[in-house]
């Protein structure tokens, strides 16, 4: 029967560690998949021609400059697929692929990488992060202001679960063919689904919004962080100013669960050392008699 306790009370060890690690692991592995994504776009972009790519940027600009004006939008994450028409010239620009790849966004504070693609249908929102239509596409440039937009909690990818740690100051990039833009985090609002005014243009701005819902798992509100466009040297250094200060959460986490299996392993050798002495005592004392 002891035999029995002590097998079990390593199999509770091996299923506490496992879950300990699992954050660390899928973490990894969804950065080695975003990665591999980041590295497939980089190549094909590299084969464009100076001229195609300068193309490509005019024509996203100028489709930017249409949008001026456009104050009201759709919640992206209220659409369903078959509501989501067709627009030829929306879904060519920007376009290396058949797959509306756009391009790919860095968050440095909540370690991810992801791909961005035109539209927000739910096919989109389960591959990477969404951009959504009316909205400025992120290829930077004054009176512009893109909106991508991602889910939380999938069992299959992080996304945008963690969007709610950044904070004012924090920065992120987005990459679209050669180009990329930096962004520093100025603004964060909870708003209702319907409430989009704080996602319309600026006269003179250059920014981009990030949206998920919120609460966690609840999502009956949402969670905008948005970024004003700041030179990319200037971003390298506040990301490292950043980067000194805050610890990634799945490393606290690791080292968390580490300290309390080691703090249960320890109370439990020491409840059964004293058990031990107990029954020495107890012999003893029976020898005596």
């Amino acid at each position: 029967m002891k035999k029995f306790f002590k097998l079990l009370r390593k199999i509770g060890y091996l299923i506490a560690f496992s879950l300990i690690l699992y954050p660390v692991v899928s973490n990894y592995i969804n950065q080695q998949h975003s990665s591999t994504i980041a590295t497939d776009y980089d190549q094909k972009v590299s084969h464009l021609s100076e001229k195609e790519e300068a193309k490509m940027i005019k024509k996203a600009r100028e489709y930017n400059k249409s949008l001026i004006g456009i104050s009201s939008f759709l919640d992206p994450f209220s659409q369903e697929d078959g509501n989501q028409t067709e627009d030829d010239i929306y879904n060519n620009l920007l376009k290396i692929d058949d797959t509306g790849m756009m391009g790919y966004i860095d968050i440095p504070k909540i370690n991810i990488l992801l791909p961005v693609y035109h539209g927000t249908s739910e096919e989109v929102l389960q591959s990477g992060i969404g951009h959504l239509k009316n909205t400025s596409l992120p290829v930077g440039g004054k009176s512009s202001h893109a909106v991508l937009s991602g889910h939380r909690g999938l069992a299959h990818a992080k996304m945008f679960t963690d969007l709610n740690r950044m904070e004012i100051g924090d920065v992120f990039y987005i990459k679209v063919l050669h180009h990329t833009f930096a962004y520093e985090v100025d603004q964060i609002l909870t708003v209702e689904p319907q409430d989009t005014k704080a996602l319309a243009i600026e006269k003179g701005k250059d920014y981009v919004t990030l949206v998920t819902c919120t609460p966690y798992a609840i999502n009956t509100h949402r969670l905008l962080v948005r970024g004003k466009r700041i030179p990319y040297k200037e971003a390298k250094k506040k990301e490292e100013a950043n980067a000194k200060k805050n610890i990634p959460i799945y490393i606290i986490l690791l080292i968390g669960g580490i300290i309390a299996i080691l703090f249960i392993y320890a109370a439990i050798r020491i409840k059964e050392v004293r058990r031990r002495k107990r029954r020495k005592k107890g012999k003893s004392y029976g020898k005596k008699k």
